[in-house]
């Protein structure tokens, strides 16, 4: 049997009901097509009119606005969610809702100072939008106080409010991983084997003696006899056993509910208060160490997903209110070091405000406008908003006078900004408020070329070759031309020399803006490279700096990764052989240890490596003069790590027992010890001569036993080099007297 389709209103209005019915249907369709038209005008007003929602003459036009879209978001919430570019943000500086941000004179602002703010003094100033601090992660404090107030305060004014919120950084200083990773341990059984001591009971032999009587013409005497006797004694002997013991293994998980919460609270900022913007800062990471983003497989991505997923809450709900964020200023780096990619983020972002603080970068003016303009070719069209510092330093925060300060602002608007940011309200020069500055686009200044003619590049070249043969380390500017440029940029000049050179060229070369090198580490090489291979060495990296704008880290070899600092050299080095020859060079030979520059630039993060601790006391005026006597006249890192290393290991016997006994100091004097006390005395040595040192400790399997082992670690170079000197048979660099099983940790201090 066959069952019946339940009809639809459809079917009952087409077939069932006739001619009447079906003109019903049509008309009631046209009535609805023709309110549908009158809601949509009602849009297109609101939004053509452009009303500041934060004036008081305009309140109740804002305020149908704001019901309008309450009223409809319960309709638009599934195609919203169906489609995250439902607004579309590329190549236009226009709002959502009309606004354009192509001209804000802004100010940042603690929230602390909400009650000395003088509003006429920021009119007179052309303020134009406050970015007023509302919420630090987790803070207890409340952001709806701080809110009613400065939009209290600012009513009337025409002076825009973003509610300035810090994202990944929360209230105690800690950072907060975007991708919500966490760390937790447990504890995971395993066999250990351990020597198991007991009493090894045996007889002791001794004489003893007693007095044996006679009589002797009438009188006792005696004489002394002995006999042989034991008793039980014992003696402390070992046999190999096994048991189960724990080691802590550190394990990762992942959470959404920092970033649940964020969402949630700029959700209800921007729905329940007449805000004109959300501005995000610290929505990066914080570039050092292992919260750098490189160390973070996807976490660009991350932060750009989060400032997606921001973007999207906030236009839902107000298309009016901007989205912005407080951007790091180091141009092709940022992404590697922050995860703020300018392009990514230019997708979700009304416009990009980059902290340009050349105080604290220890720059200039003229850094203010190359960063300016890099930012703004790689911003997709999108408005950039300079960030800039009203005071000297974070270190030493003195007020910049009025004319510097509207200096720095006019470099970066005529530099592609379109508008600034002042950090921040409470050390801006009274002069500069009362006074205001109108930003006026001039654009960049035009300056004529500068020619470096050859026999210039050729003096210059050698008195660099002689400086670092002299001194270990690069020049802290190359003068040429009676003018000092950087080492990076001098590093262009001589590749594009030798270049010109290679083909009889000796025409002047044009002095060119080139960034420093960000990071500088390279191989400890040394040999030869042959004259095809450096030529297209020169090319490769003449390629890299057109496309990058700043120098390499390091140009790759047959020899291996060649650090800046050898580069710059090197090929200063080919200059001077040409002006003796008059032709290059059939090869140059590559020392790495006539520089010691590059290893003298220790992380930030490895500090904790010089430090003294209770067993390494590098500190000492005992290890001080031994480390320094092992490495006096030596330059080169590396060979200093290799002395101190081989010293060690010649000089100081093995002796098996548990744990710290001597430390660093008294094995010195002792020379005798196990690998522990080994392992602080190395540490300590190279710390009291500015290498950075490490224990590293792991399971260990010997030819004799499997034990708990401890070893040095060496920073040279920007690697960490294996220094176990318990064994002849291990060399800097290699460990060859054991195998290890697993790892147990690696320590700035031994915590046994």
């Amino acid at each position: 049997m066959s069952k019946k389709c339940p009809k639809s209103v459809f079917s009952k209005i087409g077939h069932g009901g006739g001619k009447i019915k079906r003109k019903l249907f049509f008309a009631m369709l046209v009535i609805t097509c023709l309110a549908l038209l009158s809601v949509s005008n009602v849009f297109a007003t609101t939004e053509n009119l452009n009303i500041p929602v934060n004036t008081s003459e305009n309140i109740e036009n804002a305020t149908l606005n704001s019901t309008i879209m309450e009223d409809t978001r319960e309709d638009t919430t599934n195609s919203t969610q169906s489609n995250e570019h439902s607004y579309d943000t590329q190549n236009s500086t226009t709002a959502a809702g009309g606004e354009t941000y192509d001209d804000i004179h802004g100010v940042w602002l603690w929230s602390s100072d909400i009650g000395d703010i003088d509003v006429n003094a920021l009119k007179n100033a052309g303020i134009t939008d406050i970015f007023v601090f509302v919420r630090n992660t987790d803070s207890t404090s409340t952001y709806q106080t701080i809110l009613n107030s400065i939009l209290a305060k600012l009513e009337g004014t025409g002076i825009g409010v973003h509610a300035w919120i810090t994202c990944f950084k929360d209230a105690n200083g800690n950072w907060v991983d975007p991708q919500g990773i966490y760390s937790y341990t447990v504890q995971l059984p395993y066999t250990e084997k351990y020597q198991s001591w007991y009493k090894s009971w045996y007889k002791k032999w001794y004489k003893k003696g007693y007095k044996s009587g006679y009589k002797y013409r009438g009188r006792w005497r005696y004489r002394w006899r002995y006999y042989w006797t034991y008793y039980w004694a014992y003696t402390w002997k070992y046999s190999w056993a096994y048991r189960t013991a724990y080691r802590t293994e550190t394990r990762y998980g992942q959470s959404s509910e920092h970033i649940d919460k964020l969402i949630n609270t700029i959700s209800e900022i921007t729905k329940n208060y007449n805000i004109d913007g959300i501005h995000l800062d610290y929505v990066r990471y914080s570039g050092v160490g292992e919260n750098a983003a490189y160390k973070h497989p996807g976490g660009t991505e991350a932060i750009t997903n989060f400032v997606q997923k921001v973007y999207n809450t906030v236009k839902t709900i107000k298309p009016a209110v901007a989205v912005s964020a407080a951007l790091m200023p180091e141009k092709s780096v940022n992404a590697y070091y922050y995860g703020q990619d300018y392009g990514q983020l230019s997708q979700y972002l009304d416009f990009l405000v980059p902290m340009i603080y050349k105080g604290n970068y220890g720059q200039d003016t003229n850094w203010i406008a190359s960063t300016t303009k890099y930012i703004v070719e790689h911003s997709n069209g999108k408005p950039v908003i300079a960030g800039i510092q009203t005071y000297k330093s974070d270190s030493a925060p003195t007020k910049l006078s009025s004319d510097e300060l509207k200096q720095d602002i006019q470099s970066a608007v005529n530099n592609g900004a379109s508008g600034y940011v002042l950090f921040r309200y409470g050390l801006i020069d009274e002069n500069f408020l009362n006074t205001g500055y109108s930003v006026v686009p001039t654009g960049p200044p035009v300056e004529d070329s500068v020619q470096i003619a050859f026999d210039e590049i050729k003096n210059a070249s050698t008195n660099l070759k002689a400086y670092v043969e002299s001194n270990g380390k690069l020049p802290e500017y190359v003068q040429i031309s009676g003018k000092q440029i950087s080492t990076a940029q001098f590093l262009k000049i001589l590749i594009m020399c030798v270049l010109q050179l290679d083909k009889g060229i000796t025409t002047p070369i044009e002095l060119e803006d080139v960034d420093a090198a960000p990071d500088p580490y390279g191989d400890s090489i040394n040999g030869n490279i042959y004259k095809a291979e450096y030529i297209e060495i020169a090319k490769n990296l003449v390629e890299f700096i057109n496309l990058n704008g700043r120098a390499p880290n390091y140009g790759n070899s047959s020899l291996g990764k060649i650090s800046f600092d050898y580069l710059v050299y090197n090929f200063s080095k080919i200059i001077d052989f040409y002006i003796s020859n008059n032709r290059l060079p059939n090869y140059t030979i590559f020392e790495s240890w006539r520089i010691g520059t590059m290893t003298s630039q220790i992380p930030a993060e490895l500090l904790i490596y010089l430090q003294p601790t209770a067993n390494c006391q590098s500190n000492d005026s005992r290890i001080i003069s031994m480390a320094n006597l092992l490495t006096a006249g030596i330059t080169s890192t590396y060979e200093k790590a290799t002395k101190i290393f081989e010293w060690v290991r010649d000089n100081c016997s093995y002796t098996f027992y548990y744990n710290t006994k001597y430390g660093a100091v008294e094995m010195l004097n002792r020379r005798n010890g196990n690998c522990i006390d080994h392992t602080h005395l190395i540490v300590a040595l190279a710390r009291a001569v500015g290498i950075p040192a490490r224990y590293a400790h792991a399971q260990c399997e010997f030819t004799s036993m499997t034990v708990g082992h401890v070893w040095a670690e060496l920073y040279v170079n920007g690697n960490w080099y294996t220094a176990d000197a318990t064994s002849y048979r291990n060399t800097f660099g290699t460990q060859n007297n054991c195998k290890i099983l697993y790892w147990k940790g690696r320590y700035a201090e031994l915590p046994f």
